[in-house]
């Protein structure tokens, strides 16, 4: 298990305005899946049957005479939210020899902080870009060909929820991968410039293309991970794949509002501190528990390996 020695954390002679780490930029985790705080690790929660909510019921009520009954159902689902943690060894040594800038205690805390959100964006985007929504496509010629017709594929899932949950998709996200090709596609570049003859420069950006689609946002998600064992090579690739989901989430959770998925919050993210003595060492250890639920199936549409490479 590597730990900076004292060497590693003294420089001779220090850029004290220079430190270089690594991390991600930017998580989406919870921009996806709205992270719903619980009361308890494990619980259950309301889900109400969609088919009663959607039929034409209402009738003429003549005087003197009683209005239609109608009623709805209502059933229960559950939830269970894992602990994760990770925690770093921080010597009295470190301490003592590191130079300026380096800040040995914010490093580590930065550090297991950063493997917590990892984790996350990790769970929460294999749920995104996995196999569990109620309705999927591969588009029959992929995007990365010009004679491809993404704004169809589009068109087809966002068609595809409205029809079933009575809402339109409001959230797009896709891999970075599939995005290097999506905003260099001639037909998005087309419709933002006014057409194949116009002049006019034509920047595909996130706003732009939310717009085009009819969408609140739209998300890229950027993040990268090294699937390698320590001491192996590294291989570094983004966490999502060439897929691109499209879905309903509401803003604010609420009771008999469908959503593709929330993200239930049990211990919200905690930092301690603690002492190992006989170690001569303090350590560093962030921990936070939740689950990931996908709360709606019939709110995502998923467009799967949209592209080759």
């Amino acid at each position: 298990m590597p730990s900076p020695t004292a060497r590693q954390s003294h420089i001779d002679t220090a850029l004290t305005n220079i430190s270089i780490g690594y991390r991600n930029a930017q998580y989406i985790a919870e921009q996806i899946f709205p992270a719903v705080p619980v009361g308890k690790q494990s619980d259950k929660f309301f889900t109400f049957t969609k088919a009663d909510f959607f039929r034409d019921e209402a009738g003429v009520r003549a005087p003197g005479t009683r209005a239609a009954r109608v009623a709805y159902n209502i059933s229960t689902d559950s939830y269970l939210c894992v602990e994760k943690a990770a925690a770093k060894q921080v010597t009295d040594d470190e301490i003592a020899n590191a130079d300026a800038p380096l800040d040995p205690m914010r490093t580590a805390t930065e550090y297991v902080t950063d493997k917590l959100l990892m984790a996350k964006e990790v769970e929460v985007l294999s749920n995104v870009f996995g196999t569990g929504w109620a309705a999927s496509a591969t588009p029959s010629t992929l995007w990365d060909v010009d004679t491809s017709d993404p704004l169809g594929d589009i068109e087809t899932g966002l068609n595809t929820v409205e029809k079933a949950i009575g809402r339109p998709v409001n959230i797009a996200s896709l891999g970075r991968g599939l995005w290097s090709h999506l905003k260099v596609h001639p037909d998005i570049i087309d419709h933002l410039k006014g057409g194949a003859t116009s002049q006019n420069p034509a920047i595909v950006t996130l706003a732009a293309l939310a717009a085009l689609i009819e969408v609140e946002k739209v998300l890229i998600a950027r993040a990268i991970k090294n699937s390698s064992a320590e001491g192996a090579a590294a291989s570094y690739d983004y966490i999502a794949g060439l897929h691109m989901f499209l879905g309903f989430v509401t803003n604010a959770p609420a009771l008999a509002t469908p959503s593709a998925g929330y993200l239930f919050a049990w211990k919200r993210r905690q930092v301690n501190r603690y002492r190992e003595d006989q170690e001569h060492a303090d350590v560093v250890e962030c921990l936070e528990s939740w689950d990931t639920k996908l709360t709606a199936t019939d709110a995502g549409y998923l467009i799967k390996s949209a592209a080759s490479s």
